[in-house]
């Protein structure tokens, strides 16, 4: 996982932050022109599409995993909205194609979206087109069963439709249940999602499965790892915390849906216990799903509170804590997380589909119920009190990661089950 601020929406795939909101081409700008590339071995490149809604998603998501795809035998093409990432999207080594798709429900842009992919993937005839994220797993999905691709493949980051209602609740619903139905097989970022997506008859248990132990993208053990953790004095300093104080941690978007609400909660009863006690929090508001007025006053009047917005990198604000918290509702498999427990850090998160998938509970961290203030502050208070679980937790965490996410290796098995789709298309 990249080290800058996420800035995916929940409903794409449980990241930090807001997504862009860019005028969409209606027509597609950048139509790749079908070639013959080699791999380093001088047989023919696999040509694949990898679809999202919007080019944050690629950036992000496929950080680091669409150089890797190209330089170990892959011919990639991404697809999504056009905005002012065309061209970083380029600069990566893949085609790009533009689609006019949009976040939000449009029934006619999305028809012509539609209309426009089932042209391209018919000229295109890729030998695998990935789809992810909510609008572009539905869209795409329909668009590859038309034009009769070989092998498509859905990427489940997470369930968008957990915690909403009504035709909303549906609709997401129909974004993933359509996918998995219409792609040859559906990979799921973690196996909390995997039986979710079945326990709901979203999905058949045969046609949906976990790579490994999860993740789509893993761990960069390399940046995010202790030995960065000097780099948490100068935020100290910076930010005038005490050298001995013990600093709780957040990272993400300040939104309910993450439990900031019972995060202010819980540090406001953990104060009376251990005054001197920081909670460092990074990460900007929403207007959707902003927190009650209570909490941000909390948050911005309490001397124990250092909230320094959003960060270009977080590491050396994960090196300046002690503990990670993400007392989130709902995620697809939550990287922070992975990478907290990479930087040695203990993590207590709650018991929400992928957020449980991301620590082992009494080995390297803690986990709690889903908006519960109060099993969240005695969490947080025992390792508040003990430094040497916390030093435990966060060594043998550091090891989970690096067995199970190590990037290099997440990408490797995602690589040879791709060459196994293909030559069996």
């Amino acid at each position: 996982m990249v080290d800058e601020h996420k800035s995916i929406d929940a409903d794409d795939g449980g990241y930090y932050s807001a997504c862009m909101d860019k005028d969409q081409r209606t027509e597609p700008t950048d139509a790749s022109i079908s070639s013959e590339r080699n791999d380093s071995r001088g047989s023919r490149a696999i040509r694949i599409c990898i679809i999202t809604t919007i080019g944050k998603s690629i950036q992000i998501l496929y950080e680091g995993r669409l150089e890797y795809f190209v330089a170990h035998g892959f011919d990639v093409t991404a697809a999504c909205a056009s905005s002012e990432l065309d061209d970083a999207i380029r600069a990566r080594g893949a085609r790009f194609q533009a689609f006019p798709l949009t976040r939000a429900v449009m029934p006619f842009g999305d028809l012509r979206a539609l209309v426009q992919m089932v042209r391209f993937f018919r000229r295109e005839k890729f030998e695998v087109v990935e789809v992810a994220t909510p609008k572009a797993a539905l869209v795409g999905s329909i668009a590859a069963w038309f034009a009769m691709c070989p092998c498509v493949v859905h990427i489940a980051h997470g369930l968008a439709y957990e915690g909403k209602r009504g035709l909303l609740n549906f609709i997401l619903r129909m974004s993933v249940r359509v996918p998995c139905r219409l792609a040859h097989i559906t990979f799921a970022v973690s196996e909390s999602v995997r039986r979710e997506i079945i326990g709901n008859g979203l999905g058949r248990a045969e046609g949906i499965r976990v790579i490994g132990a999860g993740s789509a993208n893993g761990i960069n053990i390399s940046r995010f790892s202790p030995e960065q953790r000097a780099e948490g004095r100068a935020i100290r300093d910076t930010h005038r915390i005490p050298p001995d104080a013990v600093v709780i941690g957040f990272i993400g978007r300040l939104v309910r849906d993450k439990g900031v609400e019972e995060l202010a909660e819980a540090f406001r009863g953990l104060r009376r216990e251990f005054p001197q006690a920081i909670l460092l929090l990074v990460g900007d508001y929403e207007h959707r799903d902003k927190p009650s007025q209570a909490c941000v006053d909390f948050f911005a009047t309490d001397s124990g509170v250092r909230a320094v917005g959003w960060q270009n990198t977080v590491i050396p604000f994960l090196a300046a804590m002690d503990i990670f918290v993400l007392p989130t509702y709902r995620e697809g498999l939550p990287g922070v997380l992975l990478e907290a427990a990479a930087m040695g850090l203990p993590t207590i998160t709650t018991n929400a589909t992928g957020a449980r998938d991301a620590m082992v509970d009494g080995v390297t961290g803690l986990r709690v119920p889903i908006g519960d203030a109060s099993a969240l502050r005695e969490a947080i208070s025992r390792l508040v009190r003990d430094s040497m679980l916390r030093e435990s937790m966060g060594r043998t965490g550091r090891e989970w990661v690096c067995a199970n996410f190590e990037q290099s290796k997440v990408w490797n098995q995602w690589t040879e089950e791709y060459r196994k789709l293909a030559r069996g298309a």
